[in-house]
């Protein structure tokens, strides 16, 4: 009984020290998480950024790009640099690419971005700043590494935007649930666009029922997506109208619909 107590203290002990080692392990944190430039053609751009170590220990880390683009969830995926139509590959440079970091220092990377001649098509990366771990992978034997990144666009200057409302569909759920709706939109242009909805519903004597503003969104060149929600409160029976408004970022214009709604 002893020898279990003891060997059960051990391994407490044991289990405790690595908790404490990742914990004080040295943790990277980068400034800006995002970089948009607005580029004109034939030009060159510059930038910076900051990459701070704020955990114990010093780190080595190195500059790594990469393609990416969001799944049908909108979740990042990544892909080897020049993989995408959108790459930044061959455009963008980035200094140092390899460095050390000693526990709350910062590294300033600055970048250079040129914008090609003729083109009309936005390009976006990852810049990764990668470094391996002492913990080791059981299946392959490897090191871990650990990546944290910024994410880049290059907007030129003579870039068309294109949003589009495909349709829209209410789900009439069975009381006392709350009705869903579901806007089918599409971004037919060259760039990507952060868009902010909001709505308010009106009955058939035009008076308000209820409204609400969302948070920002992202749809990337090419991409379709079904935009849902939930209404706050369940419609009764009769004629309603949506009115749809939509802001984007970096843009004065703002996408407005009405649409009839018919509860049975």
């Amino acid at each position: 009984m002893r020898y279990l107590k003891a060997t059960f203290l051990i391994m407490l002990l044991i289990l405790l020290l690595a908790f404490y080692s990742v914990v004080t392990e040295a943790t990277v944190r980068i400034e800006p998480a995002r970089i948009i430039i607005n580029s004109l053609q034939n030009s060159r751009s510059t930038g910076v950024i900051e990459v701070i170590n704020t955990g114990t220990e010093e780190v080595k880390l190195t500059a790594l790009l990469n393609d990416w683009a969001l799944d049908e969830n909108d979740k990042l995926v990544f892909y080897e640099a020049g993989k995408m139509d959108s790459t930044l590959v061959g455009l963008i440079k980035f200094n140092p690419k390899k460095f050390s970091l000693s526990p709350g220092k910062t590294q300033i990377v600055r970048f250079t971005i040129n914008t090609p001649e003729n083109t009309s098509q936005e390009k976006r990366g990852v810049v990764f700043f990668e470094r391996e771990t002492d913990y080791m992978e059981v299946a392959t034997g490897s090191k871990i590494k650990t990546q944290v990144g910024t994410v880049i666009y290059l907007v030129p200057d003579k870039i068309k935007y294109n949003f589009k409302l495909l349709g829209l569909q209410i789900y009439n759920s069975l009381a006392p649930a709350a009705q869903g709706i579901v806007l089918k939109i599409e971004n037919a242009g060259a760039g990507h666009m952060r868009y902010y909805p909001a709505y308010k519903i009106i009955d058939s004597a035009s008076k308000l029922v209820m409204e609400e503003d969302f948070g920002e969104y992202i749809i990337l060149p090419g991409a379709k997506r079904n935009f849902s929600f939930i209404l706050p409160e369940r419609l009764k029976k009769g004629e309603y109208k949506l009115l749809l408004n939509i802001k984007f970022y970096n843009n004065q214009q703002t996408a407005d619909y009405q649409i009839p709604i018919k509860i049975k």
